[in-house]
C-alpha cells in the first residue's frame, strides 16, 4: 500500500467501511496526487480535469437507462408520466416513497460522488500554486478547479440542503473530517464565491471541448437560480422549523445569476437560430450558435439510445401529459382557456386541439396520436402511454430513410448540455425575482433580451414549409400583454403572479423533456402540481393522456373479460363510467398514485433527500453527530 498523506473524502464520507478507502487509494495512484512530479505542465491540469466531466456533463448517456435527464430521464414531473417508476413500485411510490424506502433513506452515490469531486478539485487548487506556469494560467486553471467545486457542492445542496463544507484537503485524523452540516445558505455563499472566481479568471477560449467562461456563466445562471429561489420559497429547510432567508441573501444569489447570464449575452457569440428538433438530432453541434456546451457522440466510438426510444421502438418509459400539452399557448400568443384561436373547446381531439398553437409543439410531438394498449395497432413509429408519442428527439430523415443510427446505442446525435435558450430564461426569471426583493424594477428590456428573443425564431408546423412565430410580450403594468391582450390565464395558480407564470411557462415548453422541470417544481415548492387527482377525487390532467374519440379509433373499443375497455379513458362529464366512448387516456388506473399534501413534513420532506443513513453510522462511532434533515 503506497503512503497516504490525504484522505479521499468521499470514502470517509460514505456507507463503506474505512477499508474501501485503501480499495481506491490501491486504484488510484498517489503520485497523481501527491507527487509534485506530476505537477508541472498545464497539460497535466488538462489531463486531471478530464475526471470532472463525465460527472456533470452526461447528455444523453451512454446506455439505455435515463438519458441523461431528457426524456423519460426528467421524471417527478408535471410534463411526464413515468411508467417504469409506476409499473415497480406501489401507490405512493411514484413520486413520495414512504419513510422505510431503503433507496432514499441508504443510497450514497449522490453524496459520495460530488464529494470526490470535491476533494479532486481541492487538490488541484493546493498543487497549482507551486507549479512553473504563468500567473495566467494559475488563475485560469484554479477558476477550473473552483467551477467545477462549485457544480458539486451545488448537487450537494440540491440533493439534502446543508452539508460539510471543506475547501482545502484533510488529514485523515483531523477530527473536522467529521463537522456537522453547514447551512444551506452558507453552502449557496459558497457556492457563488466559487463560480464568481470562475468566471473572472476562466478563459474565453482554452481549446476546444474545454470548460470555457461562457460555460462557466450559462451554468452560474442556472445554479445560482436554482439556489436563490429554492431558498425564497422554503427557507432555511423543509418544515415548520424552517426559517425565512433574508432579503439581501437572496438577492446576492440572484445577482450571481444574473451576472452569469450577462456574461454569455453579452460576448454576443450566441443566438437563437430558427430550428428547434435539429438542436437535439443532429451529430455535430460544433458551429451551432444556440448551444454553449454539448456532449459529442461519434458513429462507431460512442453512441447512445436517445433516438431508438423515440422512433422504431416504443416509448414504454412512458409519455408527456395532457397537463403541458395544454400549457402551450396559441398562435395569438394566449393561453388556451383565453384565445379565440383554440379549436379544441368542443372536442380536444389532437386535430383540433393542435391547431393554431405555438409551433414548437409540432417540433416535440407527433402529428397524430399513437396509442400503446393492449389493442395495439401497427403504427409506423413508436407508441406512447399517453398516446402522445414524442419527436424532439427524433431525427425524421435518419427515420425516414431507414439509418441505423435510429436503433439500437448507434445515434451520433450530439447532446445540448446547456443552450442559449436556457440561460435566457434563467437571466429573465432572476431579473423578475430579484425585482421582488429589492433589486432594480423589471423591465420591457429584460423580456426584450429574453422571451421576445425567443419568440424570433422561426418553426414550420408537420408537412408544411411556412415559417410561424410567436408574438412579443409587452410589460403592462403588473401583467404582460400580447397584441393589446392582457394575458390571463383562467388556470394560473393564484399564489403566482401573473408575469412569473407566463416567464414559467415560457420555461416549460421551451425546456420540456431536457431534465429542468423536476428541478424547476422543487425549488419553487410546488410538488403538489404532482398530485393524480384534484380537488374533487377525479384525475388531474398531470395524471392523464391525449383525448380520445372512439369513434376515430374503433380497433380500440375490445373489452376484457370483466366488460371494461382495455383503453381506459376518463371522462369529465361522467367520471364514474368506465366505459367511456370519449375522454382522456387513463393509463395508470390505481388511485391516489400521487398525494402531496402541502405544509404536511411527511410530504414536505421530500424537497430534500435524507442524509444516507451509512453516513450517519459513520459519524456516530467517532461520537460525532450528523444532522439529519427534516421529516426522516
Amino acid at each position: 500500500m503506497k503512503k497516504k498523506n490525504l484522505l479521499y473524502i468521499a470514502c470517509i464520507l460514505t456507507t463503506a467501511s474505512l477499508s474501501s478507502c485503501d480499495d481506491f487509494l490501491d486504484k488510484e495512484p498517489q503520485d497523481k496526487l501527491t507527487n509534485n512530479t506530476y505537477w508541472q505542465t498545464e497539460n497535466s491540469l488538462r489531463t486531471y480535469a478530464q475526471d470532472f466531466y463525465s460527472t456533470y456533463f452526461k447528455g444523453y448517456g451512454t446506455d439505455y437507462t435515463v438519458f441523461g435527464g431528457y426524456f423519460s430521464g426528467d421524471d417527478y414531473t408535471d410534463d411526464f408520466i413515468n411508467l417504469n417508476n409506476a409499473n415497480t413500485n406501489s401507490a405512493g411510490y411514484i413520486y413520495f416513497p414512504t419513510s422505510a424506502t431503503t433507496d432514499w433513506n441508504s443510497k450514497t452515490a449522490p453524496w459520495s460522488d460530488n464529494y470526490g469531486i470535491v476533494y479532486k478539485a481541492n487538490v488541484m487548487i493546493e498543487k497549482i500554486p507551486g507549479m512553473n506556469i504563468s500567473d495566467e494560467a494559475k488563475k485560469h486553471w484554479t477558476g477550473v478547479a473552483r467551477y467545477f467545486r462549485a457544480m458539486a457542492y451545488s448537487a450537494l445542496a440540491k440533493s439534502y440542503g446543508g452539508v460539510p463544507y471543506y475547501d482545502e484537503t484533510v488529514d485523515p485524523t483531523d477530527m473536522a473530517l467529521y463537522k456537522d452540516r453547514d447551512s444551506y445558505l452558507y453552502i449557496a455563499q459558497k457556492i457563488l464565491e466559487d463560480f464568481q472566481n470562475a468566471l473572472e479568471n476562466v478563459r474565453v477560449d482554452d481549446t476546444k471541448r474545454q470548460v470555457n467562461r461562457y460555460v462557466v456563466g450559462a451554468y452560474m445562471s442556472r445554479e445560482l437560480l436554482y439556489h436563490a429561489t429554492w431558498l425564497k420559497y422554503h427557507g432555511s429547510t423543509v418544515g415548520p422549523d424552517a426559517e425565512k432567508i433574508a432579503d439581501e441573501d437572496i438577492k446576492s444569489l440572484l445577482q450571481g445569476a444574473i451576472n452569469g447570464a450577462n456574461v454569455v449575452i453579452g460576448s454576443n457569440k450566441y443566438s437563437i437560430g430558427n430550428t428547434y428538433n435539429a438542436l437535439f438530432t443532429t451529430d455535430d453541434l460544433a458551429d451551432n450558435k444556440e448551444v454553449i456546451w454539448y456532449r459529442e457522440y461519434t458513429s462507431g466510438l460512442q453512441g447512445n439510445a436517445l433516438m431508438s426510444y423515440n422512433g422504431p421502438e416504443d416509448q414504454t418509459q412512458g409519455g408527456v401529459t395532457q397537463n403541458v400539452v395544454d400549457s402551450y399557448l396559441c398562435s395569438d400568443g394566449l393561453p388556451i382557456g383565453q384565445s379565440p384561436n383554440y379549436q379544441g373547446s368542443q372536442d380536444p381531439s389532437i386535430q383540433y386541439s393542435f391547431e393554431n398553437r405555438d409551433p414548437r409543439l409540432y417540433q416535440t410531438l407527433a402529428d397524430s396520436l399513437r396509442i400503446m394498449s393492449a389493442l395495439n395497432t401497427n403504427y409506423s413509429e413508436g407508441t406512447s402511454p399517453t398516446g402522445y408519442a414524442t419527436k424532439k428527439f427524433l431525427n425524421d430523415e435518419w427515420w425516414k430513410n431507414g439509418s441505423s443510427y435510429c436503433t439500437g446505442i448507434l445515434s451520433p446525435a450530439d447532446a445540448p448540455c446547456i443552450r442559449y435558450a436556457e440561460v435566457l430564461l434563467n437571466y429573465v426569471e432572476a431579473r423578475y425575482e430579484i425585482s421582488q426583493v429589492g433589486g432594480d424594477a423589471f423591465s420591457q428590456n429584460d423580456l426584450d433580451q429574453s422571451i421576445n428573443e425567443l419568440r424570433k425564431r422561426q418553426l414550420t408546423k408537420w408537412g408544411s414549409n411556412i415559417p410561424q412565430t410567436m408574438p412579443k410580450v409587452q410589460l403592462e403594468g403588473n401583467n404582460l400583454t400580447v397584441n393589446g391582450t392582457i394575458i390571463n390565464d383562467p388556470v394560473r395558480d393564484p399564489d403566482v403572479p401573473s408575469i412569473l407564470w407566463e416567464i414559467r411557462r415560457e420555461r416549460r415548453v421551451e425546456l420540456i423533456m431536457e431534465g429542468r422541470r423536476g428541478e424547476d417544481l422543487r425549488r419553487w415548492s410546488k410538488f403538489e402540481y404532482l398530485n393524480s387527482e384534484d380537488a374533487n377525487g377525479n384525475p388531474s390532467m398531470t395524471f392523464l393522456g391525449a383525448y380520445v374519440n372512439m369513434n376515430d379509433y374503433p380497433d380500440m373499443s375490445a373489452t376484457d373479460e370483466e366488460g371494461n375497455r382495455v383503453l381506459f379513458l376518463y371522462d369529465p362529464e361522467n367520471p364514474s363510467n368506465k366505459n367511456a366512448d370519449k375522454g382522456y387516456i387513463r393509463y395508470l388506473r390505481g388511485n391516489n398514485l400521487r398525494v402531496f399534501k402541502k405544509g404536511e413534513l411527511d410530504s414536505e420532506r421530500y424537497y430534500l433527500r435524507a442524509i444516507p443513513s451509512g453516513q450517519l453510522t459513520i459519524y456516530s462511532d467517532k461520537n460525532q453527530k450528523l444532522t439529519q434533515n427534516p421529516g426522516w
